[in-house]
């Protein structure tokens, strides 16, 4: 956080200057009063107007400029109220750009430009903050200083110092100027806070603009620490299940569950299941990777996955219709169910009979088979609704 100076000596330095200022156009900054400013200065007209500041008084005039990718920018794309400002220190880089210090001493207007070359000059007027004691001050100090210290809460990189050095700060131009330095305000609303003559109206201004900030710092945080806790959660679960393995090692016992999960991925494969039964082996072989072999769903999803595998799924061979080997088979496999097996008896009899005679299941082609096409389709018809029937009382 730039630093905010207190001091009488603003006015002395003021008052050994005329009207007339050598003016330093600023790129994305905002420069106030008594904030104490690091720049860095590359632009050979910029450091021209350093040097000849540095054999007089020290002190120049800041601007912003309104287009930050206007490398020399004349009268009218700079605003036209800014700082002065009193040069503290420079040191010349490596690349001959120089590195400035300089103190915001008061705000000025220009009234008119007196010239560009070999720098920006003009004539100005200084600016006073107007500010009027009460309790409708009080209670705008006490809400900024109060958002600005939750803002420092919620912003790590702000060391916690900050807000006690917020306490002692009194003058309500210091507190305002302080805050403005340092909050993310951006050139266009930073320089409309400048341009504010009464300290209320800068006031409100900010306290508008920061509360606006802790909503946002509010919710990034809320998220953040909702990411942090899944991540946490899965980070904890993976620790526990590292540490279930190695007691199940050091009990000497094996750990089952993983090789059945390996083996099923293979049986799926060779199983060469359609999509939607592919899709819900998946589905189970999922969850039952996240239970351990003592869990009591843990063998019914195993069976499950079984009855999955060994289905033939895409496995077809030719029907059997020998009515006297089916009687045989269903007598000697099932006791009693008398009727059932009828029903079967029957189904398959008339699935041999539509064999036979080449009846086709389309009911719309008229099939031959040494008979007229009238006849043919008759006895398809009488022969699918048979069908039909006896497939509808068959047991489910």
């Amino acid at each position: 956080m730039a630093s905010l100076i207190n001091s009488d000596e603003n006015d002395k330095v003021l008052e050994s200057i005329g009207s007339e200022l050598s003016v330093l156009p600023l790129r994305n900054t905002v420069a106030y009063p008594y904030a104490v400013i690091p720049l860095v200065v590359g632009v050979g007209r910029s450091i021209k107007l350093i040097e000849k500041a540095l054999e007089g008084n020290r002190v120049i005039g800041l601007v912003s400029s309104i287009d930050p990718l206007i490398e020399e920018p004349q009268p009218g794309q700079v605003y036209e109220v800014g700082t002065v400002a009193k040069i503290f220190d420079v040191a010349r880089m490596a690349n001959n750009n120089l590195q400035v210090v300089v103190k915001g001493l008061k705000r000025f207007r220009v009234t008119h430009w007196l010239g560009a070359d070999p720098y920006l000059r003009a004539s100005v007027e200084f600016i006073h903050d107007e500010t009027e004691p009460g309790l409708e001050l009080d209670a705008l100090l006490h809400s900024l200083r109060t958002l600005a210290k939750e803002i420092v809460a919620l912003s790590p990189n702000i060391p916690d110092e900050v807000g006690n050095f917020l306490d002692q700060i009194e003058d309500p131009r210091y507190l305002a100027y302080s805050i403005a330095a340092n909050a993310t305000l951006g050139v266009e609303k930073g320089q409309q806070i400048l341009e504010k003559d009464h300290i209320k109206d800068k006031l409100h201004a900010l306290i508008s603009h920061l509360s606006h900030e802790k909503e946002v710092k509010t919710l990034g945080k809320k998220i953040q620490t909702e990411a942090h806790e899944k991540m946490d959660k899965a980070q904890r679960e993976y620790y526990l299940r590292q540490q279930l393995k190695a007691i199940k090692k050091e009990l000497g016992e094996t750990d089952e569950g993983s090789s059945d999960d390996d083996d099923y991925v293979e049986k799926l494969e060779e199983a060469d299941l359609p999509d939607e039964a592919m899709k819900e082996a998946q589905r189970e072989l999922k969850r039952l990777k996240q239970m351990t072999p003592q869990s009591a769903e843990y063998s019914v999803i195993k069976t499950y996955l079984d009855w999955l595998v060994e289905l033939p799924w895409r496995v077809s061979r030719e029907d059997q219709l020998d009515i006297h080997n089916a009687r045989d088979v269903l007598d000697e496999d099932h006791y009693d169910l008398k009727e059932v097996k009828d029903r079967i008896i029957e189904f398959l009899a008339v699935r041999k009979l539509v064999k036979e005679r080449g009846i086709h299941a389309d009911p719309g082609e008229e099939a031959t088979a040494g008979k007229a096409p009238g006849a043919a389709g008759a006895d398809m018809d009488a022969l699918i609704c048979a069908d039909a029937l006896l497939v509808e009382s068959l047991p489910v």
